[in-house]
Formats: C-alpha cells, structure tokens, sequence
C-alpha cells in the first residue's frame, strides 16, 4: 500500500480540512512540536483503513469543536488506485465507502454493510489492523521491543508480532471441548455404574416376579369363584324381588282404590249438603215460575189495548195528512195570486176578503198540525210500551218450561242424596276396615324387611367382589411393574453396551484434543511457525545489517541452549541473537551504541517484510515515529544512514520527528503545527 492523498476534517487535534498529497516524494519527515498532531496523521492512516486509531473509540475521534470527523485516504496497491473515506457523526454509525479509479472515475466497491465493505479492503490488500500496524510502522518505544527483550521473552513478543496468539484461543478451545467430552465420560460412567447396579438385583427381580404371579393367580381363581357366588345371588334376589315388587304393586293399587273411595265418601257430605240447597233453591225459583206464569195473561190485555189505540192514531194521522196537504194547497194558491175565488163558493175574493181567507186557512192548517203531532208523539210511546209488554210477555213465556225443568231437577236430586247416604254408610261399614287394613300391611317392619333382605345380601356379595377385584387389579399392577423390571434389565444391557462404545469414543476424542492441545501450544504450531520464521526473518536481516555495517556484521538466532547446571543433559528453550562481526560471535547484550542499533534497525525491518510477505502482502511503506528511541548526534547520524540505505526497498517512507537537527537531514518536511483552530500541516 503506497498513500498518495489525506485528506483530514474534525479528527482529532485537526478541526478544519487538511490536505496532504504524497505523490510528490518518497522520502520526508513529518515535524513538529510535541502535541502538536503528528501521531494523529498515522491515527488518520489506520482508522480510514481498518476503522481503529490506538485503542480510541469512535466518539473521541471526532474534534471537540466539530459534530463529525472525516479521513479520506487515497492510495495504490499493485497497479491500482483506491480510494477509502470513513466518516462519523456523532451518535451515530459509522458511513464507510470503498472505490476503485476506473479511467477518470471512481466506481464503488462499497458492500452491503460497514462490516463486508470493512472485509473487502482487508482482502484486497491483504493486511489487517494489527499486521499493517506491526509491519509498517516502527512506533515509539516499540521499535526494538524484540531485542530489548531477554531471551527466555523473545519468543512471546516474536509469537505477538507474527500474530501466532489466535493458536492459544485455538489451543484454549480445545481444551473446553476436551474438558465437555470429559464431563461427558463421567457421565456416562455414572450411567453405566446405575446400570450395573440395576443388574445386579436380576435374581432378586425374577423371584419377586414368580412370586407375584402366584399371589395373583390365587386372586383370580377366588374372583371368579365370588362372581359365580354374586351371578347366584342376584338371580335369586331378582326372583325374590319380582314376586316382593308384584305383591307390593297389588297392594299400593288396592290402597290407591280405597284411598280414591275414602275421598269420594269425604266428598259426599259436602255433596248432599250441596244438594239439599240446591233443592231448596229450586223450590223458590219453581214458586217464582208459578206466579210469572199467573202475570202473564194482564201483560197480553194491555199489549192489545196499545196496539188498537195505536191504530186508531195511525188512521186518524193518515186523515190529517191529507187535509193538511188541501189546506196547504189552496194557502199557496191564495199567496200566489191577486183576485183569487174563493176556495169554497168559488166567487172571486176581494184583497180583504181574501187575506181573511187565507189566516183562517192558516189557523185550521196549525190546528190540524198540533192534532198530527200531538198524536205521533203518542204513536211513538205506544210503540216503546208495546215492545216493553212484548218482552216481558217473552220472558214470561220461559216460566213455564223453566217450572218443568226445576220440578224434573228436585227429584233427580233427591234420588242422588239417597245414593249418595247409601255408599257413605257401605263405607263406612266395610271399606275403612279395609284401607286400614292394607296399609298396617305396607308400613309393617317385616314387609320392609322381606323387601330389603335380597337387597344386603346382594351388595356384601357385591362388595366382596369389588374388594376382590381390586386386590387382583393391586397385584396386576405389581405383577406389571415386576415384570418390567426385569424386562428393562435386557435393554439395560443393551444402554450399557451403548454407552461404553461411546464412551471409548469420546476417551479417543479427549486423546485427540490433548493432542490438538499439545498442537496449539507454545511448544507446538507456534513453535514451528517461528522455526519456520527465524530462517526468514534472520536472512532478511542479513541482508540489511550486511548493507549497514558494508560487509562486517551478521547474526544468528539461537533457539536452544544448555542448562547453567551441568548435571542437566537436555537444553532450555530460548531465542538468543548471536553477533558475528570481526572480533568474533557474541551475544547482542554484550553490544552498545551503533552497532546495537545497527542490529535492531536490521531485525525489526526484517520482521516487517517477513510479518507483510505471511499475509501475501508486499511492504511498500515504512512510518518511523522517533526511530529507535532516544538518540545522540551519532545515534541520529546512524538512523539517517539506515533509512537511506533502505530507501531503494520501499516507495515511501516516512518518519516523525520534533528534532530540528534531525528534520532538517530530510529532502521533503511535513510541518504539523498547532493553531487556536487546532492542527494544520504544510510540505516543505
């Protein structure tokens, strides 16, 4: 990964936009003041990339005085140009674009989610946070850990920076998984320790069973022997029962008839006394006939003298009638007319004469239409008293067969109340005697008796069953569970051989994880891997300390030596550095100054390649922050001399300094400084 544009807002100690462009060298110092910014460019380089600047999380990213931070890194990678710009706001999620330069454009690789597009950028070039880290940045303090260290240490920092820790998840996974199979086997040895058990009461099982099946076969032939007994006694209680409920039913009828008759004689008292009034009655009413009957022929003789005065006011109207239609006549005739005759000479009449006329006509006219009307009022109460005598006349007419109904009634009656005295005394003579006696009989304790005999013999016979039964049923039972504990001890068997099988199964997988364990372990995969390693990262070194110390230095890794005490013939494990120079081989701790520095320079530039060339990846840039720690003049002169024999290996190279004597040896300078508005940078 080669960087060729930064670009920076609101990250950090950066408020406003900065913009940095590396294309124009390939070798420059990034200077400064302390604080002032520097160590936030590389914090920019790694969290455009993989998200993550030191251990700080999102949020405190993002510039006090800005609401987001924004780092958009622009590089090339074997041939191509990319381009990467993550940007934050704060509370919320983090916005992440990928692109790739297509001609003049940017055509997105930008996946579906931050953490597939965050996938994509490590698979593209091969490096992820922690080796792009290790690989390609020598940071304070950090530069030559794995020198510094002792020898039995090295190996732990080595396995650190090689990344070869996630074989101690994998050999702490292992582990888990053994210790589950082993929990697992000590359950099934609990399991097969019930079982063994279980078969070992067999015997004790089958006798119990034999004996169970005895006791129930004695219980069965003793039910059926009770229910042969029951079936006689419920035929002979049903017998008994028919004959007791057949006599007991002719009784309850004969009671029911006497008891109908006793209450029909109870009745008959009030039924004569019934009679007797009615009788009474009758003989009042049949007087009342009788005296109607006398009534009747007066009502006849004013009904006929009405209706022939009736008649004669009827004939006499009739007459008015007309004469009061002449007389009205000739009235007309007079007011009609001047110079009439007179109706009755047939002279003409003078005026006078004829107004005389005609009050005189007119007087005779009232008189006779007084006579018509006194006569018609007369008429119409004639016609109301004759209706009147006519209805009494009708009702009097009933009295007569009224009188015969009543006179047929009194006998009838009286021949009843003589019946009637006749049963009451039959009753009275025979019939109570009887019910009394009926009754005595059906409240009597030995009927009841006789009756609820079948009854209790019936149910002990029923109960001794049931109890019978459920003893057989009990033992059934027990005859069951008997019988399926011995029946399980096969299956038992069979749960055993099962179980052991599994168990040698799981015993060869616990064998197969301790040796997966031993794998993982420090003494296992890693141990070979840095075998493997040490080869590599000492020929690189070579190469390099060859190159700085013009042909006089070399060194050697050592990763086994003898024990101080003489007695012990095997060899500790260790991770010594061997130097070879013109005054011998010796050990790195007996060496100080240039060529100390020489010798980390070269091995931890080594390991960078050897830690980038394991993920596939190529190392093309090298960030150096303070070198190799503190430095004198001399020690400075050394780091320049190093860094420019290296320069031809990388496409770009930086390093962070705030020395001015030590900046000033670099082609290019880029400038951090710290303002009121926060970082700003300028090439120089």
């Amino acid at each position: 990964m080669i960087p060729l544009k930064l670009r920076i807002a609101g990250f950090l100690s950066y408020r406003d936009p900065v913009e940095l462009n590396f294309e124009s060298f390939d070798l420059a110092c990034i200077s400064g003041q302390n604080g002032a910014g520097k160590s936030s460019l590389l914090d920019a380089f790694t969290w455009a990339l993989f998200g993550e600047a030191r251990g700080k999380d999102k949020d405190a990213l993002i510039n006090l005085q800005s609401k987001a931070a924004e780092v958009a890194l622009t590089f090339s990678y074997e041939g191509n140009v990319y381009r990467v710009q993550r940007t934050v706001t704060k509370g919320k999620s983090t916005v992440l674009e990928f692109q790739i330069r297509d001609g003049e454009d940017w055509r997105p690789l930008t996946e579906k989610s931050g953490r597939e597009t965050q996938n994509r950028i490590e698979q593209t070039f091969r490096l992820d946070y922690d080796t792009f880290v290790n690989a390609s940045f020598f940071l304070q303090g950090k530069a030559d850990e794995f020198t510094q260290k002792k020898a039995s240490e090295r190996k732990s920092v080595l396995s650190n920076i090689l990344g070869l820790e996630i074989w101690e998840t994998y050999k702490d996974r292992a582990a888990n998984r053994r210790k589950e199979i082993e929990k697992e086997i000590a359950g099934i040895d609990r399991s097969i320790a019930d079982i063994d058990l279980e078969l070992s009461e067999e015997d004790a099982r089958k006798q119990k069973l034999k004996s169970l099946e005895a006791e129930l076969k004695q219980l069965a032939a003793a039910r059926k022997t009770q229910e042969s007994a029951l079936e006689s006694i419920r035929k002979a209680a049903s017998e008994l029962d028919q004959e007791l409920a057949a006599e007991k039913a002719r009784l309850e009828e004969e009671r029911r008839g006497l008891r109908a008759q006793e209450k029909v004689i109870s009745e008959q008292s009030s039924v004569i006394s019934g009679l007797a009034k009615q009788i009474e009655s009758a003989k009042k009413s049949l007087a009342e006939a009788e005296e109607k009957i006398a009534q009747r022929g007066g009502l006849e003789e004013k009904r006929n003298a009405a209706r022939e005065e009736f008649a004669t006011l009827k004939a006499e109207n009739e007459l008015r009638k007309l004469e009061m239609d002449e007389l009205k006549a000739r009235i007309d005739q007079l007011e009609s007319a001047e110079g009439a005759t007179c109706p009755l000479c047939g002279q003409e009449l003078s005026e006078a004469h004829r107004k005389s006329t005609l009050k005189q006509l007119q007087k005779e006219g009232k008189e006779k239409g007084d006579r018509f009307r006194t006569n018609k009022s007369r008429m119409d109460e004639l016609t109301k008293q004759i209706a009147e005598l006519e209805t009494q006349a009708a009702r009097l007419v009933n009295a007569e067969r009224e009188r015969l109904t009543l006179s047929n009634s009194i006998t009838q009656w009286t021949e009843r109340i003589e019946s009637a005295q006749k049963a009451v005394q039959q009753w009275e003579t025979v019939g109570a005697a009887r019910l009394k006696e009926v009754e005595a009989i059906l409240s009597s304790e030995k009927f009841a008796a006789e009756v609820k005999k079948p009854a209790v013999s019936l149910d002990e016979a029923e109960r001794s069953l049931l109890e019978l039964q459920e003893g057989e049923n009990k033992k059934n039972q027990e005859v069951g569970g008997a019988r399926q504990l011995v029946e399980v001890l096969d299956s038992l068997r069979a749960r055993k051989k099962g179980l052991a099988a599994e168990r040698e199964e799981m015993t060869q997988q616990v064998a197969r994880h301790k040796t997966l364990e031993r794998a993982f372990g420090k003494d296992g995969v890693p141990a070979l891997l840095i075998e493997q390693a040490l080869p590599q990262i000492e020929a690189k070194a070579n190469d390099l300390l060859d190159r700085l110390s013009n042909g006089t230095m070399s060194i050697r890794f050592a990763t086994q030596a003898e024990y101080k005490d003489k007695k012990r013939d095997d060899l500790k494990e260790t991770l010594d550095i061997l130097i070879s120079d013109g005054a011998g081989l010796r050990d790195y701790e007996m060496y100080s100054g240039g060529e100390a520095f020489r010798v980390n320079f070269a091995i931890r530039l080594a390991l960078s390649e050897v830690l980038a060339g394991r993920k596939g990846a190529r190392l093309q840039t090298l960030v150096i922050d303070e070198g190799f720690g503190s430095q004198d003049a001399l020690g400075r002169q050394r780091l320049i001399e190093a860094i420019n024999l290296v320069k031809p290996d990388f496409a770009k190279i930086l390093v962070i300094t705030h020395l001015d004597e030590l900046k000033d040896a670099f082609p290019t300078r880029i400038e951090v400084e710290k303002t009121e508005r926060g970082s700003t940078v300028r090439v120089i």
